[in-house]
């Protein structure tokens, strides 16, 4: 049948497996698991790809040449079992669906998926790569009373979109899905990423066939010009030269103990982009993708993983007397009072958690908590700000208890060591500085200009401020110590100090408060934390939520200014806890003001977190953390110079 004329569509609604997902492998093996139970050794893999798109029972009754319908319903409750193990791990979406799906979005398109499998089957799979509200609408087989090729599911779409069918394009890549745009009189496109070819769509009705969902960028605009699929972009062959002299940075010379590190990660993004631009060829790609399968699958777990978090504990129906109340119930817990069904008798194992709880009020969701700020940091923040928070504990109180375990660990690992390492640091350093001043002193002593003098003079009393700093008031000489004409003459900010406590000395309470909140605020990391959390919320706030970019991306994940101060709470609250986790192997700076670790390990920290936090790609993430530092430091140097010149004002004030 010839291709009508491409139109343009305001909907479009796609088949699920072999249109949007290759989810083959796990239908095979869930269906030869199955199959192998039962007796049927000998059905082929390809027989049962050829069933892909139909009911479980209509797909067992071609392949066993059952028709009993409990025989059948027994089929299927085996498959659903294999299918909560292997599905979700061996299925991948194709290489050109999400940006297909994405450009549609912004182009103002709505999307949906119509499919026989479940609708949390495909929810296992999308919610990985998109936003939960992205798409507009999901049928599943769960959601009909008949399937396809019944244009029920279909016509349901249609319905709950309030659209025309005129405006709706149906995508499929089988028999069935044409047959059910048919019968729906919605017009169809046909994909070949399945096992029914070309020849075979066009005997229905069509608007076009496909060998890529990338030709549905053509009729959502025409005037645009499809980009090549060979194409490397320069930001990949940048961050790929990045990565590789990084790789020769670190592993040259071969005699230094390198770790290879950046080498894997250059190879692992070079396998990405060649994949992802389909560079390889295809008897190398189905190659590398049969060796490489088991890892491919445990990886694809952990980030399904990643994306669910803690699974609350199924719903229990056995009946139940709880032993609090006496109520009986069915549940996992009492509606009477509230306690848990799990009732158990102390043991020995249960001492380590009672002890944590009785001293630091520490629950099973501090612990829940820990873990997911090791793996999934983003998506827990994300999820806690939506209202998933029953597994959780709070943004602060988690920050504050890991700041708590930091000093602890710090006084038990290396209180010694520490102890050690300051006296040769603080003399090392007197030195440096006496050494200096002894440098500074014979310039000033050459020098006949009395404008040029008071630069020496001023200086040489900065130095002296520092050598104060480090050594005590005893132990320096008569020629390192400042007088307090010099204080006032080159640190006029000393006599507003010298004032304000002077006039706070003539009251005893007040005097009493003023050196317990200086010793309180003097390396207190608590107050630092806090302090610098506001600023990375705006930066984030400014950086990810902006008019510009919610403009460009108008469905992305959004939070207000209070929300982003709990994530940076979170975000603080995992380099906490990384600290004490490096503390023992010395990798960690214990005398740093704030954080204890490497800003640049800070800087990695939040360009995951924030990719995990707003589904969005590294490059993203890259440029929008970095902006997000951009715009807390501006923040910070404004707070500073309006501080430093009120500061100026008043002594200006009291001077005059």
């Amino acid at each position: 049948m010839n291709e009508q004329t491409p139109m343009h569509y305001t909907t479009y609604l796609f088949d699920f497996d072999y249109t949007l997902a290759d989810s083959s492998r796990g239908i095979v093996l869930c269906f030869r698991h199955v199959l192998e139970r039962n007796g049927y050794a000998d059905v082929t893999d390809d027989a049962i790809r050829r069933t892909i798109g139909k009911t479980l029972e209509e797909s067992f009754s071609i392949l066993t040449g059952e028709t009993d319908p409990a025989r059948l319903a027994d089929f299927k409750q085996q498959y659903r079992k294999e299918a909560d193990v292997h599905m979700t791990p061996n299925t991948r979406l194709f290489p050109e669906t999400l940006d297909v799906l994405r450009k549609l979005k912004e182009r103002g398109a709505k999307v949906g998926i119509i499919s026989t499998k479940y609708r949390f089957r495909i929810h296992d799979t999308m919610d990985q790569h998109l936003p939960a509200d992205f798409l507009d609408i999901v049928v599943g087989g769960e959601d009909v009373t008949r399937a396809k090729p019944d244009p029920e599911g279909l016509l349901h779409a249609i319905t709950e979109l309030g659209v025309e069918k005129t405006d709706v394009l149906y995508i499929g890549d089988s028999t069935v899905d044409a047959e059910t745009a048919l019968a729906a009189s919605v017009d169809f496109a046909g994909v070949t990423h399945g096992v029914t070819t070309a020849d075979e769509l066009a005997c229905y009705p069509h608007c076009r066939i496909m060998a890529s969902l990338e030709e549905l960028l053509e009729d959502a605009d025409p005037s645009s010009k499809p980009r090549p699929r060979r194409r490397i972009a320069l930001r990949q062959i940048l961050l790929l030269f990045l990565l590789l002299w990084l790789s020769w940075a670190e592993s040259i010379p071969l005699d230094d103990e390198p770790t290879f590190i950046f080498f894997t990660l250059f190879l692992l993004y070079l396998w990405k982009v060649a994949r992802r631009r389909r560079i390889l060829p295809a008897v190398a790609e189905a190659w590398l993708k049969e060796q490489l399968h088991p890892v491919i699958v445990r990886r694809r777990a952990f980030h399904i993983r990643q994306i669910r978090g803690k699974v609350p504990a199924p719903l229990s129906a056995e009946h139940c007397t709880c032993r609090n109340c006496g109520h009986s119930f069915t549940g996992n817990f009492c509606p009477r009072c509230g306690q848990s069904r799990g009732i158990y008798r102390f043991r020995l194992k249960h001492a380590p958690g009672n002890i944590l709880r009785s001293l630091f009020r520490v629950d099973g969701k501090f612990g829940h908590t820990l873990l997911a700020l090791l793996y999934r940091p983003g998506h827990l923040m994300r999820g806690f700000m939506q209202g998933r928070r029953a597994a959780y504990s709070m943004p602060l109180q988690t920050l504050f208890l890991l700041i708590a375990f930091y000093l602890l660990a710090v006084q038990l690992v290396i209180p010694q060591v520490q102890k050690k390492q300051q006296i040769p640091a603080d003399t090392e350093r007197a030195e440096r500085i006496r050494k200096s001043l002894s440098e500074l002193q014979e310039g000033r002593d050459e020098e006949t200009d009395s404008l040029a003098m008071s630069i020496w003079d001023a200086s040489i009393a900065l130095q002296k401020s520092y050598l104060a700093e480090v050594l005590p008031a005893d132990s320096l000489r008569t020629d390192e110590k400042l007088t307090p004409q010099e204080e006032t003459s080159y640190f006029p900010g000393n006599k507003l100090v010298r004032q304000i406590d002077t006039a706070i000395l003539q009251v005893p309470f007040l005097n009493r408060v003023w050196e317990l909140l200086k010793r309180w605020g003097h390396g207190n990391r608590t107050l630092h934390v806090i302090a610098i959390l506001p600023l990375f919320a705006v930066g984030t706030y400014w950086s990810f939520q902006s008019r510009w970019q919610l403009r460009r991306h108008p469905r992305r994940v959004r939070f207000n200014l209070m929300e982003h101060f709990f994530i940076q709470a979170y975000v603080a609250g995992q380099i906490m806890l990384l600290s004490i986790l490096l503390l023992p192997f010395g990798w960690v700076d214990n005398e740093a003001e704030v954080f204890a670790l490497p800003w640049s390990v800070i800087f990695l920290l939040f360009w995951w977190d924030l990719r995990q936090l707003y589904l969005c790609s590294w490059w993203t993430s890259l440029w929008r953390t970095l902006w997000m530092l951009f715009y807390a430091l501006l923040l910070l140097a404004a707070i500073l110079s309006l501080g430093y010149g009120l500061y100026l004002a008043a002594d200006a004030l009291l001077s005059a």
